[in-house]
């Protein structure tokens, strides 16, 4: 589950603009965090975010968004996390939509 730097740069400069991102490993990734608040992960060269609400879940899926999957050993099939979904590359070559998302995200929970 490795990332490249080249892409792990571009990510977190694409998001400057949403704050102070820091950066933790996790699962061989790369965990996000804003203000203490989880917004993404990437994994692997791809960006997920963290999707809580049923709304924000179906406007990733009408984006045809993939939840993360990863394999495990002692099973066949891969496991899938559906709260964390996958930016869509166009998305996230749009600065602008892409810290607009960022930002519903991280708005999650308080409304």
């Amino acid at each position: 589950m490795a990332n490249s730097r080249e892409y792990t740069d571009y990510v977190l400069d694409q998001l400057e603009s949403v704050g102070v991102i820091l950066t933790t490993k996790m699962f061989g990734g790369l965990l996000l965090k804003v203000d203490n608040k989880q917004l993404g992960v990437i994994s692997e060269d791809v960006l997920y975010f963290k999707v809580k609400e049923p709304e924000l879940h179906r406007k990733f899926t009408q984006m045809e968004s993939d939840p993360f999957e990863y394999d495990r050993k002692d099973r066949k099939s891969p496991v899938r996390i559906r709260s964390w979904w996958s930016v869509p590359d166009e998305i996230l070559e749009d600065r602008e939509q892409l810290v607009a998302l960022a930002y519903e995200v991280l708005l999650q929970g308080s409304k």
